[in-house]
């Protein structure tokens, strides 16, 4: 994607993230709603959870991988999140607050870490598998693997097996 290729600064990074995250929550949260048949409320509440998902799991790829700008970024990422959704969606505007979206980050920190790329398929108690059940429930689908499996590939494709994501989160 040619958003990885400018690095210039703290901002352009962080912009090119926030939208990574917002594309990955559209489509992920689409494909969901189209297969399960969930109602539009549902859909909106898969995109915030999505994204509360994806910030949470990029601070801890910058915090692996990019210590130095991982506040800065992240900062930015979380505001443009909230922005992105009071505009799109006004009244949606207090779950898709920062106040959400901060919540949301305290709840993941207690998931383990499990979040490298090996042969090892993520166990359930780790963040991906976490994330996964997460989604299913907010489908009313609680412990559908299918769901759960998902989102475990879908975070994985975008963002851990990613490697031009992956260099641009490094740098």
């Amino acid at each position: 994607m040619e958003l990885f290729k400018i690095k210039s600064n703290i901002d352009e990074i962080a912009n090119a993230l926030t939208y990574q995250v917002t594309l990955v929550s559209t489509v992920f949260s689409g494909h969901i709603v189209e297969n399960y048949n969930l109602t539009y409320k549902q859909h909106l509440r898969l995109i915030l959870i999505s994204t509360a998902q994806q910030i949470h799991l990029i601070d801890r790829l910058l915090l692996n991988n990019n210590l130095t700008s991982r506040k800065a970024i992240i900062h930015r990422i979380f505001i443009g999140q909230a922005r992105m959704v009071a505009g799109l969606w006004p009244n949606l505007y207090e779950e898709g607050s920062l106040e959400f979206f901060s919540d949301k980050q305290l709840e993941y920190t207690q998931y383990p870490g499990k979040i490298k790329n090996d042969d090892i398929n993520y166990p359930a108690g780790s963040l991906l598998w976490e994330f996964g059940e997460e989604i299913a429930f907010n489908s009313r689908m609680q412990k559908n693997h299918k769901i759960i499996l998902t989102t475990i590939g879908t975070y994985k494709f975008y963002y851990i097996n990613n490697d031009e994501i992956m260099s641009f989160i490094r740098n």
